[in-house]
């Protein structure tokens, strides 16, 4: 995607993703150098917890790059203000905004970065942001509304701490034309190409290649989540039934108690650095190479000669041995050229079947050296 329009606002405030797939993997392997698409700040800043050397985050959107700067030193603030000040579970972004002001003022941030939050939250009377990106604003306000209209009826899908009592509920629920009801408004929604075109990508929506409707592949990504783990737990059931993450447990990597003294520890340890580029420049770009690159879903947007020879121009930045993640939303890109790459994704299918949104065509491929 090129489109100016599109890289020049908030986009995303918390995330599309689970990063604990990529999480763990940087466990598994601690790399020396990690290059990751930056986003929020919450999909890439988490890698840094076993990242021996470098973090390096990179993105088309100022504002993303200065929205993971204002992350970065918001974890200096300790575990609970740090979930206070974004407004995670069991907090509220509504809440405590004499107290995120306050906060706000005591952090150090470089002098545009400031600037630029201490507008956006003046205009927003200090409201968190973590719903605040054009993703989040329209994948959460499908939810809001309808509430509006039917209620809390479907809230108690949320209330299972037993996965085969849930499990049990669906059995019947999905069978159950009235409960049906609300999900299926959501799925509609959700699974509409106009949908997202018109309110989030203005035109850069990614040209879907794959045989199922937009319908179809978020009706069997729900159906999966339902079976594979408890609601509660599960941050993109809730943003897409609730409107907000509701429960703790469903907190993201960034924001989980076991997790955040290990990310603190890396940010402290490793040298962060963010780039306002695509991630092949960065990667060609940087002095040293990287031992792991989390592409994002980036090459679902490619096209032509991009899309099918994008791991070939990235050769240049890897070390042999090098794992690059790629994520395909509604697009495997076509024709890639993957000499020099062993696809090992069945190593980590575990992982990959464990991913909380299920929306995503999940690759991994291991650079084996050689240009």
């Amino acid at each position: 995607m090129n489109n100016e329009t599109y890289f020049s606002k908030l986009n995303y405030t918390l995330a599309n993703e689970d990063t604990n797939l990529e999480y763990q993997m940087v466990k598994q392997q601690k790399p020396d150098r990690v290059l990751s698409v930056c986003g929020s700040g919450g999909r890439s800043l988490p890698l840094a917890a076993h990242t021996q050397k470098a973090l390096v985050c990179c993105d088309l959107a100022q504002e993303q790059l200065m929205l993971a700067k204002h992350r970065l030193e918001s974890y200096s603030l300790g575990y609970r203000d740090f979930l206070m000040y974004w407004g995670f579970a069991p907090f509220s972004t509504h809440e405590n905004r004499e107290i995120r002001e306050e906060i706000f003022s005591q952090l150090s941030l470089d002098g545009e970065t400031r600037r630029y939050f201490d507008n956006y939250y003046r205009k927003h009377d200090f409201e968190g942001l973590l719903y605040q990106g054009s993703w989040e604003k329209t994948f959460t306000g499908v939810p809001r509304t309808l509430k509006k209209v039917i209620g809390d009826s479907y809230d108690k899908i949320f209330n299972f701490k037993d996965l085969e009592e849930q499990k049990r509920y669906f059995d019947k629920a999905l069978d159950d034309p009235l409960w049906l009801a609300v999900p299926r408004m959501v799925l509609k929604a959700f699974g509409n190409a106009a949908f997202f075109n018109a309110f989030l990508y203005k035109g850069n929506f990614a040209k879907k290649n794959l045989p199922e409707s937009h319908y179809e592949i978020y009706r069997t990504a729900y159906r999966k989540l339902f079976y594979q783990g408890l609601t509660r737990e599960n941050f993109f059931l809730q943003l897409s039934f609730l409107g907000k993450v509701a429960y703790p447990e469903a907190n993201p990597v960034e924001a989980k108690e076991e997790f955040f003294p290990e990310i603190v520890e890396g940010l402290n340890r490793c040298q962060i650095s963010f780039e306002k580029k695509d991630l092949i420049r960065c990667a060609l770009e940087e002095p040293a190479r990287f031992d792991f690159v989390s592409f994002s879903d980036v090459p679902s947007y490619f096209a032509g000669s991009d899309e099918q020879n994008y791991l070939q121009r990235l050769k240049k930045g890897l070390r042999p041995g090098a794992l690059v993640v790629v994520r395909c939303y509604l697009r495997v890109p076509e024709s890639t050229d993957l000499t020099g790459y062993r696809d090992v994704s069945d190593q980590y299918q575990e992982l990959i079947d464990a991913e909380q949104t299920q929306v995503y065509k999940i690759f991994v491929y291991q650079f084996q050296g050689g240009l």
